[in-house]
């Protein structure tokens, strides 16, 4: 009897086990309070959550970075704002939990308005933009998602398209367009974090391609986005290694992507003058056979500092 009350007792005073499903909360949600759209994207691991916070997000002075855990009822976390030199301007102070088909969100903000805000935050409802000509359909079934989209997702995920090898255009006489061979624009660099800290983009027009890098303490950390009024078409940066004139990191997938959720695509790059060469982009959650980005490779041209990217 003595031992059953001790076993009752230690049960009520330990700490409660996270509970909620991870699913239902990572990845991008968004509200629009007052003409200003707010977007959280979460990646979450065990009970560790992470991740980035913007308004305008094509605007990096935005940028803030979220760490905080995952509870039986919901999120617990912080929002890092940080300065130019990565050191902490303010932090917001939040919760969130899901309520029917949105995540209720209540927060103390600091800064110069600081306050209290109450949101409603949803998946957005166009589900994710197609990247590279592929439509992207897997996405997570969570509450609020596109149903359309939802659907399509499976117990392991969507599978990639076919990969097909690549055409080649007829040349001139053919009435064709031939894309020339990559030239370097010059010799690789070795790397410092201070020559990466900034925008970068690739392509044009609305879907065009964002990634910011900022830094939170002596850590670099950043987003994807493109178009960046869509949480399903942003992903979180993190895990940059420098090796020389070799850089790594990480893109985070949570909610969106093909193959099973969450990934990440491990990108290698290296820099020439203004231009940050991908020369590989492998998602981790595909055999290599069917890793439909592996050996990809693309340019980033910057970096435009972050406040020429502010949104006056």
């Amino acid at each position: 009897m003595k031992a059953s009350l001790l076993l009752l007792l230690g049960a009520l005073s330990a700490p409660a086990a996270w509970a909620l499903d991870a699913n239902d909360v990572r990845g991008g949600w968004e509200t629009t309070v007052g003409g200003t759209q707010h977007i959280y994207d979460f990646e979450i691991r065990g009970d560790q959550v992470t991740g980035i916070y913007c308004t305008d997000c094509s605007d990096a002075t935005t940028l803030a970075f979220v760490i905080g855990k995952l509870g039986a009822n919901g999120l617990r976390f912080v929002v890092d704002h940080v300065r130019d030199d990565g050191s902490t301007s303010y932090q917001d102070h939040v919760t969130a939990r899901i309520e029917g088909d949105h995540l209720a969100v209540t927060g103390q903000a600091g800064g110069p308005a600081g306050g209290t805000f109450h949101w409603a935050m949803h998946k957005d409802p166009r589900g994710p933009a197609p990247f590279g000509g592929v439509a992207v359909s897997a996405v997570l079934p969570q509450p609020g998602a596109p149903a359309a989209n939802a659907a399509a997702y499976g117990a392991h995920g969507q599978e990639p398209p076919p990969m097909r090898a690549p055409t080649r255009a007829a040349g001139p006489r053919g009435g064709g367009f031939r894309m020339p061979p990559y030239q370097q624009p010059g010799p690789w660099e070795q790397i410092t974090p201070a020559q990466l800290l900034g925008v970068w983009y690739a392509g044009t027009g609305p879907g065009k391609q964002h990634f910011i890098i900022r830094r939170l303490g002596n850590r670099l950390l950043g987003m994807v986005c493109g178009p960046c009024d869509n949480p399903y078409t942003m992903a979180a940066l993190d895990t940059f290694e420098i090796r020389g004139d070799t850089l790594t990191f990480r893109i985070h997938h949570e909610d969106f992507g093909l193959g099973t959720l969450p990934f990440y695509n491990l990108i290698t790059a290296h820099l020439g003058r203004d231009e940050l060469r991908i020369i590989s982009a492998v998602a981790n959650n595909l055999p290599l056979q069917q890793q439909a980005f592996a050996h990809f490779s693309f340019s980033l041209l910057g970096p435009v500092s972050f406040e020429a990217t502010a949104v006056h």
